[in-house]
């Protein structure tokens, strides 16, 4: 059994997974911790289903809070006995990274394209929807040719009650229509279509660069409530993150993965 662990700015999403099977999952918020606390969190969750110190056979981390991996990296040894190895953009992870610096890429964005191309497959376009929303692009060959980084839609909610005094602090939810006639109902239809239309625009574009469309997979917090509203067809991949940290720390899964 693998954990893996994804620490992202306002979530830490942990799987274990049996290949790229994801048999239990969990989610806890992101805050500073220590090892201690980590270890007590963990023991919790791993003894509630079932799963015994000897279950664990790998360890894998990709976060893009410094702050919290040593402490959760140290917990893990700590409640499994193992060690994690934690992914960046210049070690070998079975995936090509054509950026200008590969060292500066998140790693959530590298167990993102690992994750598409062992599990779906090249080429293809990652949507991660979170606190911020990335497109990542993976090529049929498995090389990652880059992408942007854009406002989440938590960020951008944020941003317009914290800057924008007379507006009202909202719930993130599809409205009922665009045109809203409420405050709040304009800002609900301002921050979902405001999305809808970001990721239509980045895609079609990135399409065009890449001469003809391809696959698109989306994932991250509030993948599920855009993914049907797209105008074109796309794949939804909740633990997709999770599924490339399994395949990048084992390179037997990813032989297995090209085969099938």
């Amino acid at each position: 059994m693998t954990i893996a662990v994804d620490v992202g700015n306002t979530t830490i999403a942990l799987a274990a997974l049996e290949g790229t099977e994801v048999r239990h999952s969990w989610r806890i918020m992101t805050q500073e911790r220590t090892c201690d606390e980590y270890a007590v969190l963990l023991s919790s969750m791993f003894e509630r289903a079932g799963l015994a110190r000897a279950a664990w056979t790998l360890a894998g981390i990709c976060s893009v809070v410094p702050s919290e991996t040593r402490p959760i990296a140290e917990a893990l040894v700590s409640v499994t006995g193992l060690v994690s190895k934690i992914l960046d953009g210049v070690s070998d992870w079975g995936i090509k990274v054509e950026t200008d610096n590969p060292a500066e890429v998140g790693a959530d964005r590298i167990a993102n394209a690992i994750g598409a191309y062992y599990t779906h497959g090249g080429p293809a376009i990652v949507v991660d929807i979170g606190t911020a929303t990335t497109f990542d692009v993976v090529s049929v060959e498995g090389q990652y040719r880059g992408g942007v980084i854009a406002p989440g839609m938590l960020a951008g909610a944020k941003d317009l009650w914290t800057r924008a005094r007379m507006l009202p602090q909202i719930e993130i939810r599809k409205p009922a229509r665009a045109i809203g006639t409420t405050t709040v109902q304009c800002m609900e239809s301002g921050i979902f279509f405001g999305t809808v239309g970001q990721i239509e625009g980045v895609v079609r574009r990135m399409w065009k660069e890449m001469g003809g469309e391809c696959l698109v997979l989306m994932t991250g917090g509030y993948a599920a409530l855009i993914a049907d509203h797209l105008s074109f067809k796309t794949v939804l991949d909740a633990h997709l993150t999770l599924k490339g940290i399994a395949c990048a720390i084992d390179p037997a899964l990813r032989r297995r993965s090209r085969a099938v």
